[in-house]
């Protein structure tokens, strides 16, 4: 089993505070993490994919560790953890939000929806008062599903970056990673960093010469500031083609990681599936670990 986690935020977080739905605080991850310990064995990556690709029918004893879109909050929040607790985690990470640069054009809407800095927010000729969670999520999804359907999300999102500047303060809580935290993973015998393009764009839109050179651009950067080799991709937010897959082997990552696998591939290491956390409540760790989310939504398909 592959965990996948994005952002953990501080304990001292507000109770109030949500981002895209709830939110982990690094003490909520230390407990899930100490429950996972006590029920599977942690591997690096490379490790359990030599044992899944060997031995499938062992895979259910081991967990892997994995985080996507490289936060430097949340590298900074979560190493010490991870060191103390010597589990190997891998950070999936994109590079055109490197040392606070930009921010990805999702995080600018999850931040701009979630962290109060405007009353309101003007969406199609809608204005979308910004003081409650459900107003709040209402315009995100609006701006999500919008940035989807306009084909070029990246754009669509500097557009409303134009209107709606975010401060420095804000924006350095959804930073990239650091070039010295890049190189600190790189000198890590316990983490690994992945693949995730430069600019997470929705693969499935882009062409494929434009998807190879996201991938290449973002495992160069990568390996050119770790120091260290980069054979692993995932696919942003779970979404690709088969341009994708021909673009992964082209790049030369040795396995990508989806979420849901759409089997496009006849080789199982092109689709490799991961389970997804966007909950701090064990209970619901609980339910995804044991399978039990997997079968209903295989049921409804």
């Amino acid at each position: 089993m592959i965990l996948l986690y994005h952002l953990i935020f501080p304990d001292d977080t507000p109770a109030c505070n949500w981002n895209a739905g709830k939110i982990i605080r690094l003490s909520a991850f230390r407990r899930q993490l100490r429950w996972l310990k006590k029920r599977f064995a942690f591997l690096s990556l490379e490790e359990y994919l030599q044992v899944w690709k060997e031995t499938k029918s062992q895979k259910k004893r081991y967990a892997v560790l994995t985080f996507d879109d490289g936060y430097a909050r949340t590298f900074a929040l979560t190493a010490p953890v991870l060191q103390e607790e010597k589990v190997p985690a891998t950070f999936f990470a994109n590079t055109r939000n490197l040392d606070g640069k930009h921010l990805l054009w999702f995080v600018y809407f999850n931040a701009l929806c979630s962290e109060q800095v405007y009353p309101r927010v003007k969406i199609n000729g809608l204005t979308i008062p910004l003081d409650t969670e459900k107003n709040s999520l209402f315009a995100w999804r609006m701006l999500i599903r919008l940035a989807r359907a306009s084909t070029d999300a990246r754009a669509f999102a500097e557009e409303y970056a134009q209107k709606y500047p975010l401060p420095e303060k804000t924006r350095e809580k959804y930073a990239g990673l650091t070039s010295k935290q890049l190189a600190e993973i790189g000198g890590s015998p316990l983490f690994s960093l992945g693949g995730h393009t430069h600019s997470h764009p929705y693969l499935d839109q882009i062409s494929f010469s434009e998807q190879t050179k996201e991938m290449s651009l973002n495992k160069n950067v990568l390996e050119s500031l770790s120091g260290k080799p980069v054979p692993f991709f995932a696919y942003p937010g779970g979404v690709y083609n088969k341009d994708s897959i021909d673009a992964v082997h082209q790049v030369g990552f040795r396995a990508a990681l989806a979420v849901s696998p759409k089997f496009l591939s006849s080789d199982l290491m092109d689709e490799i599936p991961r389970t997804d956390v966007y909950s701090p409540a064990i209970w619901k760790l609980q339910l995804k670990t044991l399978g039990v989310v997997r079968f209903f939504r295989k049921g409804r398909m």
